[in-house]
């Protein structure tokens, strides 16, 4: 019974139920990573992926994130990573910084991935 409610518990945290997730369609792709001025904006994250769909979060200082989810037909990504496994923030442009790769490309539309080593 433990174990039961154990597995119930950890399937409720955060990023354990991916059906809380806004599921974003192609024709919105455009809108889903708009650049994002405000001081309270603390980026976007890639939760990673199942057979389906891709899982991001847009996080904010004050106020609930944004989780949404893209079907893997209307974006293919350049490198998937296996959901919950963990964040990796992505950028709406280059960094100047170095540990960036391309990880997303449609039209004038270029999304980068911070590398993770691990």
């Amino acid at each position: 019974m433990k174990t039961v409610l154990s597995i119930i518990l950890l399937s409720l945290m955060p990023g354990g139920c991916t059906s809380d997730f806004t599921e974003i369609r192609k024709s919105e792709l455009s809108q889903a990573f708009i650049l994002n001025s405000s001081p309270t904006f603390q980026g976007y994250h890639y939760l990673g992926s199942d057979e389906s769909f891709h899982y991001f979060s847009s996080k904010w200082k004050y106020g609930q994130d944004m989780r949404f989810k893209i079907n893997k037909n209307d974006m293919v990504v350049l490198k998937e990573e296996p959901y919950g496994r963990r964040e990796i923030r992505i950028y709406e442009f280059k960094p100047k910084e170095n540990g960036v790769e391309l990880f997303w490309k449609a039209g004038n539309i270029d999304l980068y991935r911070k590398i993770n080593s691990d």
